[in-house]
C-alpha cells in the first residue's frame, strides 16, 4: 500500500512525503506500547495518528480512483476499501474467536449483543468496523470541501461536533477501553474518541491541497482548548496534540525508502500483537515483565507480519 502510494506520487512529479509513512510504523508502535507497558499517554496519540493518516490516505486514494474512474463513479473506490478492510475484519474475527476457545476455558461473553459485534472477538478489531464504516465521510469531503470557504465551513463545523462526542468519551472514562466497566457500551467510546480526529485527517488532506493548514490546525486547536476546559484529561487535548504531530512530520525532509518499508507493517503490528502478547503470559506467565511483554508482542508481530506478507493469502491480510 505504501509502495504503490509512492509510485504514485513520484509519476505525478510530486515529492512523496516519506516521514508520513514512518509516522505510520511510529504510531503502530505507540499502540503496542499502550497495550503493553499501559502508557495510556503515549497510546492515545498513537491511536489518534493512526486515525489521521487513515483518513489522510482515505482522501488521496478516493481523489486517484475517481481520476482513473472508468466505471461508475467511485466504485472502484468501494471497492479497494473493502478488500482492505472488510476482508481482514472476517478473517482477524476468525482468527482471535478460534484463539479464544483454545486458550480460555469460560463461556465466550463477547458477540453477544449489536454493539459488541462492532468489537468482534478481540477488543482491538474494533478499529477495523469503525474505518469501514467510516469511510462514507471520505467522497462527501473529497468532493465538496474543495474551496476554503467550503474548508473553513467543515472545519467550523467539526469543532462542536467533536466536543460533543469528546463528552460521551470523557463520561466513559478509562473503562470505556476496557472489555468491562464502562458505563456506555462499547465501542461507543471508541468511535466517539476517534470520528473526530478521523475527520479532521480528512479535512487537513483538503487543506494541504489547498495550502490552508491553518484553517484546520485553528480548529484542532478549538476544539481540545473547549474539552479541556470542560474535562481536563490525556484525551481531551489529543486532537490539538495529534494534529501537531502530524504537520511536524508533514514538512519534515526527510527521505529513504526504508520509512516506506517500515510503513508496510504498522497493519500487521496493530492485527497482530495481542496474539503474541498472549503468547508471551503462556511462555513467561501471568507475572511476565511488561517491557518483555513488549518486547515479545511488538517483535513477534513484526516478524510474523513479515511472514504473512510473502505468503499468497495472508499478504492481503496485514
Amino acid at each position: 500500500m505504501a509502495g504503490d502510494s509512492a509510485e504514485k506520487a513520484r509519476a505525478k512529479g510530486t515529492e512523496y512525503r516519506r516521514a508520513i509513512d514512518l509516522l505510520r510504523f511510529l504510531a503502530a508502535a505507540g499502540i503496542v506500547m499502550d497495550h503493553t507497558l499501559g502508557w495510556a499517554v503515549v497510546g492515545y496519540p498513537a491511536l489518534g495518528l493512526f486515525l489521521i493518516l487513515t483518513s489522510y490516505f482515505g482522501i488521496g486514494s478516493y481523489r486517484r480512483t475517481m481520476a482513473s474512474a472508468a466505471g461508475p463513479a467511485g466504485s472502484g473506490f468501494w471497492t479497494s476499501r473493502a478488500r482492505r478492510i472488510l476482508i481482514p475484519w472476517l478473517f482477524w474475527c476468525a482468527f482471535y474467536r478460534l484463539v479464544y476457545e483454545v486458550v480460555s476455558d469460560e463461556p465466550f461473553q463477547l458477540l453477544s449483543d449489536p454493539f459488541t459485534l462492532l468489537i468482534g472477538p478481540s477488543i482491538h478489531l474494533w478499529f477495523l468496523p469503525f474505518a469501514a464504516v467510516a469511510l462514507i465521510f471520505i467522497p462527501t469531503i473529497a468532493r465538496d470541501v474543495e474551496t476554503r470557504r467550503n474548508l473553513i465551513w467543515a472545519s467550523a463545523l467539526l469543532v462542536p461536533f467533536s466536543i460533543a462526542l469528546g463528552l460521551i468519551h470523557a463520561k466513559s472514562g478509562l473503562g470505556g477501553w476496557q472489555i468491562a466497566g464502562s458505563p456506555i457500551p462499547q465501542p461507543v467510546p471508541q468511535w466517539a474518541f476517534s470520528l473526530p480526529i478521523y475527520i479532521w485527517g480528512a479535512l487537513a488532506a483538503v487543506s494541504h491541497r489547498l495550502r490552508l493548514p491553518g484553517i484546520t490546525l485553528a480548529a484542532a486547536a478549538l476544539s481540545s482548548a473547549v474539552m479541556l476546559a470542560l474535562d481536563w484529561d490525556v484525551a481531551s487535548m489529543q486532537l490539538l496534540l495529534c494534529a501537531v504531530v502530524f504537520e511536524i512530520f508533514f514538512r519534515l525532509p526527510w527521505r529513504g525508502e526504508w520509512m516506506t518499508k517500515l510503513a508496510g507493517y504498522a497493519f500487521g503490528l496493530y492485527l497482530l500483537h495481542p496474539f503474541f502478547l498472549l503468547v508471551g503470559y503462556k511462555i513467561f506467565g501471568a507475572d511476565m515483565h511488561r517491557e518483555l511483554g513488549f518486547a515479545v508482542a511488538f517483535f513477534g508481530a513484526w516478524g510474523a507480519t513479515w511472514a504473512c506478507k510473502r505468503l499468497p493469502v495472508l499478504k492481503a491480510m496485514v
